[in-house]
């Protein structure tokens, strides 16, 4: 031991020996700035998965904006960032992060992916659907993956008919049969809704009968509960406008009209509307979510990002003031 020890010190001093040598005799040139940058750059980003791999991505993210900070055209610190936004549930801010690339390589694959996953969380099937065809012009071998998200959208037909274009090309998956159950006990399902629908709008005929007659609150919540439900949004919008007339201090009839003016894409009156709605909830976070749900999407397709994630967060604050 003391024999091993004594020959690594030798080494120690023979490297200190040979690195003064050398500094005096040719002359070490010192690291340069863009150098010390990319060792830091390095460091930071290990850092970065070392904290990803364990699960704490919010560590993980402030590494990867140091990263950023030093080398800012980079790739896979963009990408890396979307990742770990995406992990911790936080998809708007993946999503942002990940635009910025794939401006730049729009057929990357792995940004593709990652986009319909994306995609997927925010619960736009268009869009997703419209990813994995591109990954499937790229890789044939992922054409079955377009099916459950044909089922997700509920477009039965067309989820059929993929699989049996696929299984005339030779292509079989042991996951056809289990979609074809799915499908079926759906369409099932659609097959009672719409006798219940049918009962529903018996009912609705009665309800309307009784508001005109009495001009009963709970009568006209009924009324706007059933209309959604059926999604007759021409009718949502009618009896909720009178609503609004009628009971100017109930918050539920501000939202169910916003429901009605954003079908027709009136997103701007949709938010005035929801604006002086909001101001009549009390002690309810339920209504209140929905609320800032509905805000969300209003602002998103009337393209205010920076409004989207003050409601975003107020959310958030929300939900964790409930679990408190």
């Amino acid at each position: 031991m003391i024999k091993k020890s004594a020959n690594i010190l030798l080494n120690v001093l023979f490297f200190c020996a040979f690195f003064m040598s050398f500094s005096q005799d040719e002359g070490l040139t010192l690291l340069e700035d863009a150098d010390d940058n990319q060792i830091k750059f390095e460091n930071h980003y290990f850092e970065a998965l070392k904290y990803k791999a364990i699960g704490n991505y919010s560590k993980a993210i402030i590494e990867l904006e140091i990263c950023q900070d030093l080398f800012k055209n980079n790739n896979s610190i963009t990408f890396e960032l979307s990742k770990n936004y995406y992990l911790l549930n936080k998809f708007s801010e993946a999503q942002l992060y990940l635009d910025k690339i794939l401006k730049k390589e729009p057929n990357n694959y792995w940004y593709l992916e990652h986009a319909k996953n994306i995609y997927l969380r925010l619960y736009q099937l268009d869009n997703a659907i419209a990813i994995q065809k591109k990954l499937i012009s790229f890789n044939p071998k992922v054409a079955e993956e377009i099916i459950p998200l044909y089922i997700r959208k509920k477009d039965y037909s067309t989820a059929i008919n993929y699989m049996i274009e696929l299984e005339k090309k030779g292509f079989y998956s042991s996951k056809f049969d289990r979609y074809r159950e799915v499908i079926d006990l759906n369409q099932k399902r659609n097959r009672v809704k719409e006798k219940t629908n049918e009962n529903q709008l018996n009912s609705l005929v009665e309800l309307k009968e009784q508001f005109e007659s009495e001009k009963k609150y709970t009568v006209l919540n009924k009324i706007l509960t059933e209309e959604l439900k059926v999604k007759n949004f021409n009718n949502l919008l009618i009896y909720s406008n009178k609503g609004l007339d009628l009971f100017p201090a109930q918050p539920s009839i501000y939202l169910m009209n916003s429901y009605a003016l954003s079908h027709q894409k009136k997103y701007s009156e949709a938010i005035d509307v929801l604006n002086t709605g909001i101001d009549f909830v009390f002690d309810d976070n339920k209504l209140l979510i929905a609320f800032h749900q509905q805000l969300i999407k209003c602002y998103q397709e009337t393209n205010q990002p920076i409004k989207k994630q003050e409601h975003l967060k107020i959310i958030e604050e929300l939900r964790t003031k409930k679990n408190q």
